[in-house]
């Protein structure tokens, strides 16, 4: 590792091509040669549990996605996220009446994500479900070694930090979006989505069929 010092001798440098570089300017980023992104899991398959579409439905969805769930854990290596559903609205609506500030929000609705996270788990516990954390991703083989089930909110973890909305100051950044961040970071085989739609849809399907 070479070491530059600048001519005043007040800095000491790590020499590399981000040496002295702004890490704003996009002709310089655009010039930066790096090697692909290495997949970390590429056999794992995340399944996220849609919050109002299925958790909220309670013994009448749950039971049956969980015996799915339990029926390919065999075959396939499953991570699950959950979504917060119709408590994250009501926190969310609670916060904008009292000027809540967006990361106080997202704080909010992570915590019922993470709620319906333990639920999961907790459901799934016969057969090895386990509730993780976030910085415990990593760990994720350790957890299919030992025939688990691993189970995570979906809600990215920047609470506090999400950043700022003008408008309505609901976070941006959810759990379908938390969940596609995962699926990017581990290199998944594959991104599934269990909601109680047939497809994907330009507007709300629920009051414009």
């Amino acid at each position: 590792m070479a070491l530059f010092r600048e001519r005043d001798g007040r800095r000491l440098h790590v020499k590399s091509r981000l040496m002295g570089e702004s890490l704003v300017g996009k002709t310089f980023m655009e010039s930066l040669k790096v090697a692909p992104q290495e997949r970390l899991f590429p056999d794992v398959n995340i399944v996220k549990i849609g919050g109002q579409s299925i958790c909220d439905r309670g013994i009448k969805a749950l039971p049956a996605i969980m015996k799915e769930v339990v029926s390919n854990k065999k075959k396939h290596m499953i991570l699950l996220t959950t979504g917060g559903g119709t408590r994250s609205r009501h926190i969310y609506s609670i916060g904008l009446e009292l000027g809540m500030p967006t990361g106080i929000i997202a704080k909010f609705g992570s915590s019922v994500s993470e709620q319906n996270a333990l639920l999961v788990a907790t459901l799934l516990a016969p057969w090895g479900g386990i509730k993780i954390g976030h910085d415990e991703i990593t760990k994720l083989s350790n957890y299919f070694v030992q025939d688990c089930i691993p189970v995570m909110h979906g809600m990215p973890p920047y609470d506090y930090f999400a950043l700022p909305v003008t408008k309505s100051r609901i976070p941006i950044h959810r759990t379908d979006v938390g969940t596609l961040i995962v699926a990017d970071l581990i290199g998944a085989r594959s991104c599934i989505f269990v909601k109680d739609e047939r497809g994907l849809y330009t507007d709300d399907p629920k009051k414009n069929n």
